[in-house]
């Protein structure tokens, strides 16, 4: 289904609602102000989806929530290396392994960030939900080390029709100490998207 610039508008206005739900969720969990970028929200073709990143084999963390209900699909929220071991040490206090080539270890201390990406990812389905009324129900999260590029071919596996391009929503959520960027990839499928459209009006 073909995105004109009125579905564009209203998709970005989910996803900033969204970041600021996210936003809010993070503060709760930090019990510290946390203060967000300016959002972007765009259509990316699967092509093109590993652009932003160093290379399609940098390693990154992923947390997937496959959706049902009014819609299919999944979202899926990725962090850099860098980023969520930031992002670890701010929950946790711990900096992860002193060997980030230790595969199993990094995996190990990277857990907490599976709880973490499904509260920030519930805040973005929040705002899809109370723009549209629609009954999304998420999966139990997974989380995913892995090179950028084989974490982005989930969609070609896991759907067989889901169109050409991912919603995608980047922010950086930051305080005194710290800041960290948020990429988070939305792919329903094809008839989850007319049912969106559908329930925006458009």
């Amino acid at each position: 289904m073909p995105i004109d610039q009125m579905m564009m508008d209203v998709l970005k206005e989910i996803g900033n609602i969204g970041t600021g739900n996210a936003a809010t969720a993070l503060a709760t969990m930090l019990d510290a102000k946390v203060d967000i970028g300016l959002p972007q929200c765009e259509m990316v073709p699967f092509s093109e989806i590993t652009r932003g990143f160093s290379s399609p084999d940098e390693l990154v963390a992923g947390v997937l929530v496959q959706l049902s209900g009014d819609m299919d699909g999944f979202i899926m929220m990725v962090l850099t290396m860098d980023a969520a071991f930031e992002l670890l040490t701010l929950i946790t206090g711990h900096s992860g392994p002193s060997d980030r080539e230790d595969y199993a270890a990094v995996c190990t201390a990277l857990k907490p960030i599976e709880e973490v990406g499904n509260i920030l990812v519930g805040a973005y389905l929040s705002a899809i939900s109370s723009m549209t009324n629609m009954f999304i129900a998420p999966s139990v999260p997974v989380l995913s080390v892995d090179m950028v590029m084989a974490m982005m071919n989930v969609p070609a596996v896991v759907y067989g029709e889901i169109g050409e391009s991912a919603l995608h929503m980047e922010t950086e959520f930051h305080n005194d100490l710290s800041s960290i960027t948020g990429r988070y990839f939305l792919v329903p499928t094809m008839d989850s998207y007319g049912r969106l459209m559908k329930a925006l009006g458009l």
